[in-house]
């Protein structure tokens, strides 16, 4: 993502000034240390808020007798049917199977906001990133039992609960915020000779619209680990038709990304190789390839709920 530069010379002949040398290579020593500076010059409440008590309460619920009980029924007819479903549908994303299986939630809600904080914070949507989680806290429970009771209700009366659709909403989140941190790049830092300059330089933040339908094409493509959500390819291939005709629109209307020009430092390239890195895994660890037992509809609802809510600060901006 940086800039190509051609040799410095004074006179057309001479060779390359030092300040033309090349730049150091990104090291993870440096990106820690960019991530560290970025997390300083910020309000510490904000990293807090989103890194400490959602963990301290999924902990404490683990903790507290008789919680097993708060887990959703598959044998329940509707979210709605009674007091005791609606509470079920909502508590559930908040209690786990086992030790393991909230130490997985843990450690992969710590990870996503690792990426998601800096990105929010370079975008300069540090409140709308605590926004957003309250909203899938109050939002996606709900809309992810929906979809499980609509996808396996009445086929088995097992219980289903845990934190991972919660997960997969800020997962959705990072697609779209590294987008967003992306498009506040633009004309980096110029480049001496204005003739080798691209045309356009940046990303437009929609293109994050593009990497949704494109995952989610992926997810109904690709055949799954488990045998009640197997491929799709009709859904997949509508999908990656709409992916490929908000594609064309947007280079019609602002231009394709482009990232030659961006002079970003080698530590915040790290930081987007890391987080597209994050995203790509969760995309295919949640949606694609997950193991036996895993609920994949409860992903699939957070993951469209965690891009759409983004997405309206998007086109607010556009």
């Amino acid at each position: 993502m940086r800039a190509e530069r051609g040799p410095g010379r004074s006179d057309g002949g001479g060779p390359p000034s030092d300040g033309d040398s090349a730049p150091e290579p990104p090291t993870l020593r440096g990106l820690l240390a960019s991530v560290r500076a970025a997390v300083r010059s910020q309000p510490p409440r904000d990293l807090f808020l989103v890194a400490v008590p959602l963990p301290a309460l999924l902990v404490a619920v683990s903790l507290t007798p008789g919680t097993d009980a708060w887990r959703l029924s598959l044998a329940t007819g509707g979210v709605f049917e009674s007091r005791w479903a609606l509470w079920t549908a909502f508590a559930s994303s908040f209690v786990h199977a086992s030790p393991a299986h909230l130490l997985d939630n843990l450690v992969n809600y710590w990870l996503l906001v690792a990426v998601a904080y800096p990105l929010s914070v370079v975008a300069g949507w540090r409140e709308r990133l605590l926004g957003a989680t309250a909203i899938y806290l109050a939002v996606v429970p709900l809309a992810s039992a929906w979809a499980t009771i609509v996808a396996l209700g009445g086929l088995t009366n097992a219980p289903t609960a845990g934190f991972s659709d919660v997960n997969s909403a800020l997962l959705g989140y990072v697609v779209v915020v590294w987008f967003a941190a992306l498009a506040t790049e633009a004309g980096g830092e110029a480049i001496e000779s204005t003739d080798r300059r691209p045309p356009s330089v940046g990303v437009d933040a929609r293109w994050s619209i593009v990497a949704a339908l494109g995952s989610l094409a992926l997810a109904y493509l690709a055949p799954s680990g488990v045998g009640y959500f197997p491929s799709l390819p009709a859904v997949g291939a509508l999908f990656a038709l709409c992916a490929a005709l908000v594609a064309a629109g947007l280079s019609a209307a602002v231009g394709r990304p482009r990232v030659v020009g961006l002079a970003l430092a080698p530590e915040r390239e790290l930081l987007y190789v890391t987080a597209a890195s994050v995203a790509a895994a969760g995309v295919i660890g949640s949606l694609v390839v997950v193991p036996f037992g895993s609920n994949v509809f409860a992903h699939l609802a957070g993951y469209v709920v965690g891009v759409a809510v983004p997405l309206v600060g998007v086109v607010l901006d556009g």
